[in-house]
């Protein structure tokens, strides 16, 4: 027997219930607007063609067995790809699982040596200017170009021009 086209008829019976509170024919609303949309769903993309089907009046005659044999195979492959690609979408997700907590830790790793590379600039940054502050080096006047200079480069030395637009 072939299934009849989809007919919403579920309003019509909620109208027939006897009084309900609001709540109560709210939440059944909503429970026969989910079972609508399931039977929708079977209605349109279930198969209702059946193959091989024996007649009413006799028995499971010889070739019967092979008839049988075929379609328990075939269920049986149908099977074994359902169970194959559950395992491949299972192996999958947990790869990237991996990946994502993986990329996470570097992260993590990466922020906490940006972070020391930044702090190590910034001490050092901070103790040239204060070794410039002060005068420069002990030993040397304050008139004196330090040996970090571009000024005190051998003559022969190629320094680059002091680029600072103060």
């Amino acid at each position: 027997m072939a299934l009849q086209p989809y007919n919403n008829d579920s309003a019509k019976a909620l109208a027939l219930l006897p009084q309900l509170t609001p709540e109560e024919r709210e939440r059944r609303e909503k429970e026969a607007e989910v079972l609508d949309e399931k039977l929708r769903y079977i209605v349109e993309n279930v198969p209702d063609r059946v193959y091989h089907v024996m007649g009413s009046n006799a028995g499971a005659g010889s070739g019967e067995f092979h008839t049988y044999r075929a379609s328990r195979r075939r269920e049986q492959e149908r099977q074994a790809r359902m169970e194959a690609e559950f395992q491949e979408a299972k192996k999958l997700a947990t790869i990237q699982e991996r990946v994502s907590r993986l990329a996470e830790i570097d992260e993590e790793r990466t922020a906490q040596r940006r972070a020391k590379r930044q702090k190590k600039k910034a001490k050092a940054a901070s103790r040239s200017k204060g070794t410039s502050d002060s005068g420069g080096e002990a030993g040397q006047d304050a008139g004196a170009p330090s040996s970090h200079s571009p000024a005190a480069a051998a003559p022969g030395d190629h320094a680059p021009p002091n680029l600072a637009l103060d």
